[in-house]
């Protein structure tokens, strides 16, 4: 009789994984190192008392035990991430510590054919993401196929409905940031494929406000919410979740509008410039008034400096 899977098999329950993520290395070494520079300082201190001082003898001997403890943790530490945790098995859905998320993010990128991003505003998207893939595409010369789904900002409920999602996170800017975040995650895509010709990408509209974020390549998916500090989850590429998460973008892509890119030639342009007309944003097709009423905050979140994950 076959055994049934274990739960670890789909999902991180793994201690050895966990000390393996990039936030829990980055607090691990830290804490160590600390205590070791921490515990030198007072050997050296102690240099400075009396021979004869009872305490001189009792300082150093506490310091260089704790050094030698801490100094030893990091080398067994050390020697197991680089020979042991890369070996491994990973689970086929694991959990993202808020700290590990940035990097996860920026891995999928590579070695990629497709990337998918289903959000709302795409500030990280822009600020971070689209530049990989550019990168990415451009270094290894072949084809990348992006796929961008956003909530359509002219449907008025969806607006409405994501104002009130990020007041609950204390952002002040919602107020048309849907509107702006869609043209500007426009622009954006149509500045960086009209200058890489590896960079296929297609921005669709969708009268869906998801709760969540995906971004997916052939490296997998990562889902997560608004939140920085909620936990993520990534599905691997052979993940039975990865098929249902992309089947369910390419319905919703189908359904959705999608947005003219090449109506105007963005080539004659980089991310940055300053001298980009209006005549640009409008190419897009949305209502002429607001473009031209917000067209410098659009122009001011085509590369934005600031996101959740910084």
């Amino acid at each position: 009789m076959p055994s049934k899977p274990r739960a670890s098999k789909y999902i991180s329950l793994n201690v050895l994984n966990d000390l393996g993520s990039r936030s829990a290395r980055r607090r691990f070494i830290w804490t160590f190192a600390i205590l070791a520079l921490a515990t030198a300082l007072c050997y050296w201190s102690a240099s400075f008392l009396d021979s004869g001082n009872m305490w001189a003898g009792f300082i150093r001997s506490v310091s260089a035990n704790l050094f030698s403890a801490a100094l030893t943790v990091l080398v067994v530490y050390g020697a197991f991430i680089y020979f042991i945790h890369e070996d491994i098995e990973r689970p086929e859905i694991e959990t993202l510590r808020p700290g590990d998320i940035s990097d996860e993010i920026k891995g999928l990128p590579e070695d990629t054919a497709l990337y998918f991003f289903w959000g709302r505003s795409a500030t990280y998207f822009r600020a971070e993401t689209l530049q990989r893939l550019s990168d990415h595409a451009r270094k290894a010369r072949k084809t990348i196929d992006v796929t961008i789904l956003l909530p359509d900002p002219q449907i008025e409920r969806l607006s409405e409905a994501y104002e009130g999602m990020v007041s609950i996170l204390g952002e002040n800017d919602g107020k048309d940031k849907l509107f702006r975040s869609a043209i500007a995650t426009s622009a954006a895509c149509a500045l960086a494929a009209a200058n890489n010709r590896n960079l296929k990408i297609k921005v669709c509209l969708s009268n869906f406000l998801p709760s969540f974020r995906i971004d997916m390549s052939d490296q997998g998916a990562i889902l997560t919410e608004d939140d920085k500090s909620l936990y993520g989850l990534k599905f691997s590429r052979q993940s039975q979740f990865f098929e249902m998460f992309r089947t369910m973008m390419i319905c919703e892509v189908e359904l959705s509008r999608e947005v003219n890119l090449s109506a105007y030639q963005w080539q004659k342009h980089r991310a940055g410039d300053e001298d980009i007309p209006v005549e640009a944003l409008l190419s897009f097709g949305f209502p002429e008034d607001r473009v031209r009423q917000y067209r410098e905050d659009i122009f001011s979140i085509i590369k934005p400096k600031d996101h959740r994950y910084k």
